[in-house]
C-alpha cells in the first residue's frame, strides 16, 4: 500500500485519522504485529521504540498501538509536545510555538477530538483592532505615511505595501507552480532557485528585499538562504487552508493540553529525560542508548527527532548518501521571543495600534487576545527571528528582556513603568531542537524524497519530512507515513 499524498492532503477532510488507523487491512497489521511479538513477549521489549514525544512521534505510537503493537516511546524533555509549548502560568497561556489549525487541518482536528480538549476559533481574535504600526528606526508609520517616505525602497506600484506583507503577496501572486503539492517532483527542478533571485525577478531591489524579508524572514536566514519553492509550496498549503474555511482553532487553555492529553491515552511506556545519544543497529535489532547510560532495544525504531539534534546522535552503521547530507545540513531557523504584559493599556492613551512591525533590535510586538474577552489584550509576544534571534541569545535571557522593554518605552512613552517581562524563549537554545522550522535551502528541494526513506530498521518522521503539509498537520501526515513503512504497507 502506497501512501498518496493527494488522498490524504487534509486528513479527516478526506479519510481521518482515526479512519486511517482503523481502516488499514487487519491481516496485514496483525502479521505485522505477530511477526515480531513472540521475541518481543520473551524479551519484554516492545515492537516499536518510537524517539522524541513531540506529536508526529505520539500520532506515530498511537497508529501501531492501534494495529496490535507493542510501543515504547523515548523523549529527552520533562514534557511532552515538542514544538507545541504554551506558557501555562501565563496569562492568555501565551504559545511560544504551534498557535492555531485552520479548518482544513483534518489530521489536528481529529486528534483534538480524540484528546479530548476542548477547542476555541481564536481566527477572528487576529483580526481585532488596527494592523500593527510599523517603525522605521524611531519613526513610526502608517500605510499611507510609509507609501510617501523618502526611504520607502519599493518600487512605486508597490510603495503602500508594508514590509510584512511585500514577500508573501508577491509569492501568491507569481507562483510558478501550477499545483503547489508538486513542489518536490525533479520536474521542477530548474525552479529551486534563492528566494532573493525569485524575488530579485519580480523587480526587488536588494535594499528591498533587505528590509521585505531578510530583517523577519519567514524561514530560512535570509532570502538567499531558502529556496523559492519552499515559499511557493508554503504559499499554496496556505490557499488551501483558506479555501477550506475562515476559521481557525486553538486549545481552549493553551495548546500544550493535546499533546498532554494524548500522552495519557498511550497503553505503552512514556519514559521522559530520556536524551538519546546513540543508535546502533545489529542482527535485525536496533539498540538506543541514553545519556544516563540506559539503553533500550526493539525490532524498529521511529526517529521523530529534527535533524538538528539529530545530529548530534551517533548513529552505526552510519546513513549516507542523501539522508547522510540532510541529518548534517538541513537548516533550523532561530527564533527566540520576551513574552511582555502591561498593567494599563497605554496605546489607548497614546492613540496608536498596540501591534508594532520594527526594523530594529525590539523585532515585532505582537498583541496577545486570548482572554475571556477577544477584546482585552492580554499581553505581548516579542519575536526575534533569524540573526536578530541569535543577537538576544548572545545578550542573554535577562539583557534581552530588559532591552525589549525599554525599547517599548523609548518608541511608545505611555507605556512607562506599565511593563513587566516575564518569559524568555530561544528555539535555538532549546537543545532538543536547536532551532524551530526546518527549511530548505537552494538545491536542497530534491533531498525531500530520499531524506526520510528507512536506514534499515531506522524510520524517520517529523514535519522535516512531510512534503504534502506544513506545521502541526505536516507532522501528522509523516506519522501516517511513517506508520505504514513500519508495517510494511
Amino acid at each position: 500500500m502506497v501512501m498518496d499524498r493527494r488522498r490524504f492532503a487534509f486528513g479527516a477532510l478526506a479519510l481521518g485519522v482515526g479512519a486511517l488507523a482503523s481502516g488499514l487491512p487487519q491481516p496485514a497489521a496483525a502479521k505485522a504485529a505477530s511477526g515480531k511479538s513472540a521475541s518481543a513477549a520473551r524479551s519484554g521489549e516492545p515492537d516499536v521504540l518510537v524517539l522524541g514525544a513531540g506529536i508526529s512521534g505520539l500520532q506515530a505510537a498511537w497508529l501501531l498501538e492501534d494495529q496490535g503493537l507493542k510501543v515504547t516511546v523515548i523523549e529527552g524533555r520533562d514534557r511532552v509536545g515538542g514544538r507545541i509549548m504554551t506558557l501555562l502560568d501565563q496569562p492568555g497561556y501565551p504559545e511560544m510555538g504551534f498557535n492555531s489549525m485552520g479548518e482544513g487541518y483534518g489530521r489536528g482536528l481529529d486528534i483534538a477530538a480524540r484528546a479530548g480538549v476542548e477547542m476555541q476559533e481564536v481566527g477572528a481574535r487576529y483580526r481585532i483592532g488596527p494592523p500593527s504600526l510599523l517603525y522605521i528606526g524611531d519613526t513610526p508609520l502608517t500605510r499611507e505615511e510609509w507609501a510617501k517616505f523618502p526611504g520607502n525602497p519599493f518600487p512605486d506600484a508597490l510603495k503602500s505595501v508594508l514590509p510584512g506583507e511585500l514577500v508573501p503577496m508577491l509569492v501568491a501572486q507569481k507562483t510558478r507552480l501550477a499545483d503547489w503539492n508538486s513542489w518536490h517532483d525533479p520536474v521542477n527542478a530548474k525552479l529551486d532557485i534563492s528566494l532573493h533571485e525569485f524575488l530579485r525577478q519580480q523587480g526587488l531591489s536588494d535594499q528591498a528585499i533587505h528590509l521585505a524579508y531578510d530583517i523577519a524572514p519567514y524561514y530560512g536566514m535570509n532570502a538567499y538562504d531558502v529556496s523559492a519553492l519552499l515559499s511557493e509550496y508554503n504559499d499554496g498549503f496556505v490557499k488551501a487552508q483558506i479555501a477550506a474555511g475562515p476559521n481557525s482553532f486553538a486549545v481552549k487553555g493553551g495548546n500544550l493540553l493535546m499533546p498532554m492529553a494524548l500522552a495519557k491515552q498511550m497503553k505503552g511506556d512514556l519514559l521522559l529525560g530520556r536524551e538519546i545519544v546513540a543508535i546502533r543497529q545489529d542482527g535485525g535489532r536496533v539498540t538506543v542508548h541514553c545519556a544516563d547510560g540506559a539503553t533500550f532495544s526493539a525490532p524498529k525504531v521511529i526517529c521523530s527527532l529534527p535533524f538538528s539534534a539529530l545530529r548530534n546522535v551517533a548513529i552505526e552503521p552510519g546513513l549516507s548518501g542523501i539522508q547522510a547530507q540532510a541529518v548534517a545540513q538541513l537548516g533550523y531557523q532561530p527564533i527566540s521571543m520576551v513574552f511582555v504584559t502591561a498593567e494599563t493599556p497605554f496605546w489607548e492613551q497614546d492613540g496608536l495600534s498596540p501591534g508594532m512591525w520594527t526594523d530594529g533590535v525590539l523585532g515585532n510586538v505582537i498583541p496577545q487576545r486570548y482572554g475571556d474577552d477577544p477584546q482585552q489584550v492580554t499581553g505581548f509576544i516579542v519575536q526575534a527571528r533569524a540573526n536578530l534571534a541569535n543577537y538576544w541569545d548572545r545578550m542573554g535571557a535577562d539583557a534581552a528582556k530588559a532591552m525589549v522593554v525599554a525599547r517599548i518605552e523609548a518608541l511608545r512613552p505611555a507605556a512607562k513603568g506599565k511593563l513587566a517581562a516575564h518569559s524568555y524563549f530561544s528555539w535555538s537554545q532549546e537543545k532538543f531542537n536547536l532551532g524551530d522550522f526546518s527549511y530548505i535551502a537552494p538545491g536542497q528541494v530534491s533531498w525531500m524524497d530520499e531524506m526520510a526513506k528507512p536506514a534499515g530498521n531506522l524510520f524517520f518522521c517529523g514535519e522535516h519530512t512531510a512534503t504534502g503539509a506544513r506545521g502541526l498537520e505536516g507532522a501528522l501526515e509523516s506519522s501516517e507515513r511513517v506508520a505504514l513503512e513500519v508495517l510494511g504497507m
